[in-house]
């Protein structure tokens, strides 16, 4: 059967660079994005490995439209990379709505875009791409941190439950790295996220990684771990980058 991997967020960023990179290891990739129009340069580039769906896994009629890109095919990787940081404020001024489409976004879309995926995951891998606010408050970014520290503990109950279908379930913190995201961080209020000037000062000294960096560790860690190792921890490219390479 003819095999897939899957990339939500894949239009721009960390997403766009795994796209290409796993189109250059030879996978045929079903990008997924909400902007039609990054997704359209992405296949253009890659017409003979790269499919594309505009759809937002935040909801149930996009991740439909997900599983009909699928068609039935085995899906080997399924990368859950879309993520939003918005609303950034303390959490006392979070709005109802704008805290649920974080979650929506950040939690739900990985968790039942994997449930609507299982029939064509099995001997497959999952992997989410984690963030260090998934284990460090940051004043400003609460609903952010929630939804990563939420997504880290899915990762660990899905491996502990799939495994048994032959799914193993990985989690990736990949630095601070130079996207879109990082883009609308500098741009923030330092009464709403009091540590933008960290933020500004990496861009200014050229701290940030490059999203062809991640892409090239995430690569690594799908074909070069067993599944154990894959499932085991959560990957971080700053500590883990020179093991991978051995």
């Amino acid at each position: 059967m003819h095999e897939l991997a899957v990339v939500t967020g894949g239009g721009t960023g960390i997403g766009r660079a795994m796209v290409q990179r796993l189109a250059a290891g030879g996978l045929t990739v079903l990008a997924i994005g909400r902007r039609s129009g990054p997704l359209e340069a992405l296949a253009q580039a890659r017409p003979d490995r790269v499919e594309t769906r505009a759809a937002d896994v935040a909801t149930p009629e996009g991740r439909e439209q997900v599983a009909e890109a699928v068609a039935g095919r085995r899906v080997r990787y399924l990368l859950h990379n879309a993520g939003v940081l918005e609303p950034v404020r303390p959490l006392a001024a979070v709005g109802l709505e704008e805290w649920r489409y974080a979650q929506a976004v950040n939690v739900e879309g990985p968790l039942f875009l994997t449930q609507r995926l299982l029939p064509s995951l099995s001997g497959g891998r999952i992997l989410h791409i984690s963030s260090g606010a998934a284990h460090y408050p940051l004043a400003g970014w609460g609903a952010y941190c929630t939804a990563k520290a939420a997504l880290y503990m899915l990762y660990q109950v899905l491996d502990m439950e799939l495994r048994s279908h032959g799914i193993a379930v990985g989690s990736v913190r990949p630095g601070v790295v130079d996207t879109p995201m990082q883009a609308l961080i500098r741009e923030q209020d330092s009464e709403r996220f009091p540590e933008v000037e960290r933020f500004r000062e990496l861009e200014r000294t050229g701290g940030l990684e490059s999203p062809d960096t991640v892409a090239d560790f995430v690569w690594q860690l799908l074909t070069r771990t067993t599944a154990d190792e894959f499932a085991a921890q959560e990957w971080d490219i700053q500590e883990h980058a020179a093991r991978l390479k051995r």
